[in-house]
């Protein structure tokens, strides 16, 4: 019956390709106050932002998806006969890769025929949807369900992903750096850029005044690529704007010729991390041997 692909909501869509290739997303669970809702299904990254700007005070928090969503998920498409690849949320910012895993490792002993990988992206958003295009297409073109898993293992232990803030009073609210720390940062106009890191998301440089820090992020995301044959991610936060001078730099100068790109932007469950006003700019420092630079 074939392979099926899943992944979470963190993993940020470029829609023609959802509607190309079939995968199920589950979504992740936001909390605001005494209230839960679900990624891209009763929230919206608008309402995350309104949420923020009107009640500081019930700063919305993500939460793992649920171990009995995995199970009724993964147990459903082995029963249909299918073998399973998840892609999971960096190991490195949630426990959705252990619980998948844990859930995964029970089902198999009642399905001992079939087979689940359960990858550690060591990234989020348009990363992840750049690793599970790979997979997606290599599928399409009858690979192996173990030549797919081990290069989306590789892509995912080689994505890089670099992130303009915008705001950095919202990286407050959400406790990711001290008080003092932001109000300094605003009033020097400091715009930080923050790296995944072995899935983790780190300081990698902070930027005096936004032309400075737009250049410097297409510098890395030029220099650290190496293969420029290779399709780029993008994402926003409410900046537009950016992206588009993003895409035009990094095909003029570095001849980038394809994008992923999430026509929505930021979902609502990145947007709790990240806030408004950033950019995003994924790529891979190496190619695997089967890589398809074709969108």
């Amino acid at each position: 019956m074939g392979i099926q692909f899943i992944t979470d909501s963190m993993c940020d869509i470029d829609e023609t390709i959802l509607r190309r290739y079939p995968f199920e997303i589950l979504p992740i669970p936001i909390t605001i106050g005494d209230k839960t809702y679900y990624d891209g299904i009763d929230i919206t990254p608008q309402m995350i932002i309104e949420s923020v700007t009107n009640h500081p005070e019930d700063f919305p928090k993500t939460s793992q998806v649920q171990a009995i969503t995995y199970k009724k998920c993964f147990e459903g498409h082995l029963q249909a006969g299918q073998d399973i690849i998840y892609l999971a949320l960096s190991s490195g910012l949630s426990g959705t890769f252990q619980s998948a895993s844990l859930i995964a490792s029970q089902l198999l002993e009642d399905y001992p025929e079939r087979k689940i990988a359960i990858i550690d992206s060591k990234c989020a958003t348009t990363g992840m949807m750049m690793i599970l295009h790979q997979g997606l297409k290599l599928n399409r073109l009858g690979k192996s369900f173990e030549e797919i898993v081990e290069t989306m293992n590789f892509l995912g232990r080689h994505i890089n992903i670099y992130f303009l803030v915008g705001d950095i009073k919202w990286l407050a609210k959400g406790g990711r750096i001290g008080k003092n720390v932001a109000l300094i940062g605003d009033m020097l106009k400091i715009m930080p850029i923050l790296y995944f890191d072995d899935g983790r998301i780190l300081a990698y440089e902070k930027i005096r005044g936004k032309k400075k820090a737009l250049k410097r992020l297409f510098e890395l995301a030029g220099t650290k690529m190496g293969n420029n044959l290779q399709i780029m991610g993008m994402v926003n936060s409410t900046a537009p704007d950016l992206q588009d001078k993003a895409i035009r730099a990094m095909h003029k100068d570095y001849g980038i010729n394809e994008f992923v790109v999430p026509q929505s932007g930021a979902g609502a469950a990145l947007t709790v991390h990240i806030g408004t006003h950033c950019l995003g700019i994924m790529f891979f420092d190496a190619l695997p041997e089967n890589y398809i630079n074709v969108k």
